[in-house]
């Protein structure tokens, strides 16, 4: 059996890449789909056309990934595509979020994204694909969003240097980085002591464009996929411009 692993399921971009899943791969038996909210996965179950397995699961707790180590060894499945597309963010400066939520941001953005991605490569052959849920956040620092966007920047050189390794092996890595995406990442982003502190959301785009052009780069074997004209006119002016500059202005539009 064929399976797609998905994380990160049960809301936003998640949900619609299990939706869209279907029209992208013809080798997928099953998705697996992981996330914490069991009722968000059932509910996603019965609204999806490809057989999916609700799987929730903490991945900020070292013990889910045994399990799905588990699950993966019992099943004797091969993974044909494997997306990462847990995490979350908050808004504010260092004083403005709790410390459990900035090493949370941490957990589940970088160690559980490295800890699902080495469970599942032992299942993964010539053919394979990974797709990583990045951020245009992970070209810049940004302040006022300092622990998210370092995160990011953390999963895009791990996933770049990733898709150099798996290349002898046929596995390619994608990463994709959308900029402001209209889902429920506000509400938890905001759910901080300066609930304000970023407020403009410039050049929203949709969960269903977003998936679309990430699962199309995948499909391909792009290394790297910015979703908008804009967002990729801020990736060349961010490798452009001073830092400071760049920081500075950002501040200035939040204003």
């Amino acid at each position: 059996m064929s399976i797609a692993i998905v994380t990160g399921a049960s809301s936003g971009i998640g949900t619609e890449l299990v939706r869209q899943l279907e029209s992208y791969t013809d080798n997928v038996d099953e998705i697996w789909a992981i996330a914490r909210r069991e009722n968000l996965l059932e509910e996603l179950k019965s609204k999806t056309k490809l057989k999916v397995k609700p799987i929730p699961l903490d991945l900020t707790d070292l013990k889910s990934l045994d399990t799905l180590s588990q699950m993966l060894n019992e099943a004797k499945s091969e993974v044909s595509v494997l997306i990462n597309c847990a995490g979350y963010g908050k808004f504010g400066s260092w004083a403005d979020i709790e410390n459990s939520e900035a090493l949370g941001m941490i957990d589940l953005n970088c160690r559980a994204l490295v800890g699902v991605t080495n469970v599942a490569l032992p299942f993964m052959k010539s053919g394979s694909k990974i797709l990583q849920v990045c951020s245009i956040s992970s070209f810049q620092p940004l302040p006022l969003m300092s622990v998210y966007a370092a995160s990011k920047v953390f999963v895009l050189n791990y996933s770049r240097a990733l898709w150099k390794e798996l290349r002898p092996r046929g596995i390619t890595v994608t990463t994709l980085c959308p900029g402001w995406v209209d889902t429920a990442f506000f509400k938890t982003a905001t759910a901080t002591k300066n609930p304000k502190a970023v407020t403009k959301y410039t050049f929203m785009q949709s969960p269903e464009r977003v998936v679309k052009q990430g699962l199309t780069a995948m499909k391909k074997g792009r290394m790297l996929s910015i979703v908008g004209f804009q967002n990729k006119l801020l990736y060349v002016m961010n490798k452009l411009l001073p830092v400071k500059m760049v920081m500075s202005t950002w501040i200035k539009t939040q204003k």
